[in-house]
């Protein structure tokens, strides 16, 4: 089979972490061959292939062009990536209308907002993160290559964190942990505001395992994504709610102001496509 890879709008993190995997990534790709990427080979054009990981997501018009090439010359496509799954950082707000200067007339014009891989054709699978775990992004290609379903990881980061928490009042929230934070000890009770209890899991939560909160990079577990609103914040709330003994509604007022840390990675759809659950590989 012919694979390719692809970098759209995003930091190239996503490839450090495809190249990370190291020799059962050759081996792979030893048995099939490369059909484009401007990051192993010398052989830019777009041409036919079986199976395209693609990082990003699309933030100008050049970028729009080179999507819908690839979606009439891929049969399958691997999101891979927050930025490609959920328009990622660059999605968080909607484009500032400021005056550009481009005398030579080489810029591609920006697009309104940041739109991931899906608003402009079909994914096979998404691999969620920032960047992903290499050994996600590793099964989620030999999985559409062989034609098998990938292990689904349907818990919160939560269910993998070793750390407890405890029904405790909490008056304010930060998300910049301070020294000594005991290890068993769940962020949230330490007023952090730790992303675990509504993002998928599949990590094996090194963040908050190291005392650093999780900051949602894999978007919205299946919990959230079946709730009535697919909201993170909304589950959130009621988290913390349970969690504390707080009225939800205060609890809400709290959070408001941190509205953006929560959707820090899929700003560009806070309510979250439920479909991105559905065929989430890792």
């Amino acid at each position: 089979m012919y694979v390719a890879t692809v970098g759209l709008s995003s930091c190239g993190g996503c490839h450090n972490a495809l190249f990370t995997i190291g020799e059962p990534l050759i081996a792979l790709l030893c048995d099939h061959n490369i059909a484009f990427s401007t990051y192993m080979v010398d052989h830019r054009s777009i041409s036919p292939a079986d199976v395209v990981l693609i990082e990003g997501g699309i933030r100008n018009r050049e970028e729009l062009e080179v999507a819908g090439e690839i979606a009439r010359n891929a049969r399958k496509v691997i999101a891979v990536g927050s930025c490609a799954v959920f328009g990622g950082v660059n999605g968080l707000r909607k484009l500032e209308v400021v005056p550009v200067v481009d005398e030579g007339g080489d810029l591609p014009p920006l697009l309104e907002e940041m739109k991931p891989l899906d608003s402009c054709m079909s994914v096979e699978l998404y691999v969620p993160g920032c960047p992903p775990p290499p050994n996600l992004i590793l099964e989620a290609l030999k999985s559409v290559l062989d034609g098998y379903s990938p292990a689904h990881f349907d818990g919160s980061v939560c269910s993998e964190c070793p750390r407890r928490a405890e029904r405790k009042s909490i008056r304010s929230w930060s998300q910049h942990p301070g020294p000594g934070v005991p290890h068993e000890m769940c962020l949230l009770n330490k007023s952090l505001l730790c992303l675990g209890p509504v993002t998928r899991g599949g990590c094996h939560s090194p963040c908050p395992t190291r005392g650093a909160v999780c900051i949602g990079c894999r978007g919205p577990s299946d919990v959230v994504q079946s709730s009535q609103l697919h909201s993170m914040f909304g589950d959130m709330v009621k988290y913390v709610s349970l969690t504390t003994r707080a009225k939800e509604d205060k609890v809400g007022m709290q959070l408001m102001s941190m509205l953006r840390s929560i959707y820090l990675f899929t700003g560009s759809d806070p309510v979250t496509r439920a479909k991105v659950g559905e065929k989430t590989g890792g």
